[in-house]
């Protein structure tokens, strides 16, 4: 249990200081979907490439490190089509498909993110 707990405030931790790299901030899911193209990484999140790494490692399970692996391939795909099929995924019933229970998990925000992180997998 204390193992579950110290790997899931690392994940916390990790994903705060991606997301403290953001100028911009989403208040409410209607907010506009733009990529971080003004991410500016500082010290303290410098090991982070981009912010949305830290989101999409969650990804890296079924779609490889960084969206490569094989058919199921994410990395450079658009940034329109990421979103509009993580924001899909994220309206229907999580019992149905594993990618809908992952995209609920997520805010606007995050998938905002991680769809402009694997959209510049090259």
């Amino acid at each position: 249990m204390k193992r579950k707990l110290s790997l899931y405030l690392s994940f916390l931790v990790a994903a705060w200081f991606a997301m403290a790299g953001c100028k911009k901030e989403f208040s409410s899911p209607e907010a506009p979907a733009k990529p971080a193209e003004d991410f500016v990484a500082t010290d303290a999140v410098s090991m982070f490439s981009h912010p949305g790494r830290a989101l999409a490692a969650n990804c890296f399970q079924c779609h490889g490190t960084d969206g490569f692996a094989g058919e199921m391939k994410i990395a450079g795909e658009s940034y329109s089509e990421l979103l509009s099929e993580l924001r899909e995924y994220r309206a229907k019933n999580p019992r149905t498909e594993i990618m809908s229970f992952h995209a609920q998990a997520y805010t606007d925000a995050e998938i905002v993110l991680i769809a402009d992180y694997f959209s510049k997998q090259k």
